[in-house]
């Protein structure tokens, strides 16, 4: 969780701890994406099925996963 973290502040988005354990949450201009570290994976909710989890990155990804992050926060997909 660190190594996102850090990726993140790299790009200048603060993250912070998610509700859930092993939760980061990261917000920016009212968007706002929560990923979970499960099973050596990052995983995101499936957009339009909350209760369905896709995974997004494998462990050792977050510099990757955190220029998507930060893409999708500002809109430039």
């Amino acid at each position: 969780m660190l190594a996102l973290h850090s990726a993140l502040r790299r790009r200048g988005i603060a993250a912070m701890e998610g509700d859930l354990p092993g939760s980061v949450c990261v917000e920016y201009a009212g968007r706002r994406v929560m990923v979970r570290y499960v099973d050596r994976r990052w995983w995101r909710p499936m957009p339009g099925e909350p209760d369905v989890t896709v995974p997004v990155a494998r462990s050792g990804d977050e510099d990757v996963l955190a220029r998507d992050l930060v893409a999708e926060l500002l809109g430039r997909l």
